[in-house]
């Protein structure tokens, strides 16, 4: 009756042992299971971090991870494992001992996070955006009108001049328009809490969209932006909207910090890095603000810490952020000095250009 499956090994992968829990979270009788090898319960793409952590396993006697299984119907099922080995007085391994819990609650609970963190920014940048959309809508009603006069004039003396007037205000109705459309889906898609697919992307387009979408904050903040991401060179793999998501909050959370500060600049940068022999790409986002006190920079990632006044902050923006960032293997650093600026680092895993 325990909650999780349990489960043992041998030392070439058969399955020796399981309990109720894994017969009724995989679909599989115990008779079929004790026929089974490991990897056949686990999701295809896994299998080779399967095969190296089962060897890791043998030698450390201690592993935890998170994994994917697959059930008998094809369903997968996202897991968090605790495994030991299990040795004979001479050191011989002889088996596993593993529990492996079902971590799809947690993961519900994760994305309902991250679409709440959405809408949250979504919300702050509204009155920006009916700004944005006042503008064109401006420019149309103006040409539209100017459209209606030429059109109702009664004597025309130059009709080829005429059209070109009439030409060159339909001209600019449709570029008004295209820009409220460029925003209404840029925000249907950054706030739509769907399930995303991973691709490989640009990371100078997140960076440039993270900037259209804040783009009435940082002006209204008169805040300076540089995006010195050069375009076509530095790809990664993963969700555009979620990352897109992790640039809009750092980027917000620059222009607060930079509120009182008499330079107000914004730098968004990008070098290699490398961590656990791992290559990464380095986007910092660099601002002029007052900086972090020491006392709290190890706090600012949890959830709901938040240094703004009430009710001009959830505290979840960082803690998201830095959730979405380890979902795609990589982090979030912060470097910060009182009174000169804070720079956060986001490290993404390197992948190279999509094949045209």
């Amino acid at each position: 009756n325990f909650p999780d499956i349990i489960h043992s090994v041998d030392e070439k992968g058969r399955i020796v042992f399981t309990n109720r829990k894994a017969e009724s979270l995989l679909g599989y009788t115990k008779q079929e299971l004790l026929c089974m090898n490991i990897r056949q319960i686990y999701a295809d793409e896994i299998l080779e971090k399967l095969d190296k952590g089962f060897d890791h396993l043998k030698k450390s006697g201690d592993f935890a991870v998170e994994s994917m299984l697959k059930a008998k119907d094809g369903t997968r099922i996202p897991v968090e494992i605790r495994s030991f080995s299990i040795y004979a007085d001479d050191g011989q391994f002889i088996k596993t001992f593993s529990i492996l819990r079902d971590i799809r609650p947690i993961k519900e609970l994760q994305n309902s996070l991250v679409h709440a963190g959405r809408l949250a920014a979504v919300g702050e940048m509204a009155a920006g955006v009916a700004h944005d959309i006042n503008n064109p809508l401006t420019v149309i009603m103006l040409t539209s009108e100017m459209i209606s006069r030429e059109m109702r004039r009664e004597e025309v003396l130059d009709p080829a001049k005429q059209r070109t007037k009439c030409a060159a205000y339909v001209a600019d109705t449709k570029r008004a328009s295209q820009s409220i459309e460029k925003l209404v889906l840029h925000l249907r898609n950054f706030s739509r809490g769907v399930a995303e697919k991973r691709e490989v992307l640009d990371i100078f387009t997140t960076i440039t969209d993270a900037l259209f979408m804040t783009q009435n904050k940082t002006t209204g903040s008169q805040v300076i932006a540089e995006n010195c991401v050069p375009k076509g060179i530095h790809f990664t793999e993963g969700c555009p909207n979620q990352l897109e998501q992790v640039f809009v909050n750092l980027i917000s959370n620059a222009c607060d910090a930079m509120a009182g500060s008499p330079n107000r600049n914004l730098t968004i940068g990008i070098s290699d890095f490398k961590r656990d022999e791992k290559e990464y790409w380095k986007c910092d986002v660099t601002d002029t603000g007052s900086g972090i006190p020491p006392g709290i920079l190890n706090d600012i990632f949890a959830a709901f810490f938040t240094t703004k006044e009430k009710g001009k902050g959830t505290g979840l923006g960082l803690s998201i952020s830095r959730g979405i960032i380890k979902e795609h293997a990589g982090d979030i650093l912060v470097a910060s000095e009182v009174g000169k600026g804070t720079t956060f680092s986001v490290l993404l895993l390197k992948r190279p250009p999509p094949q045209k």
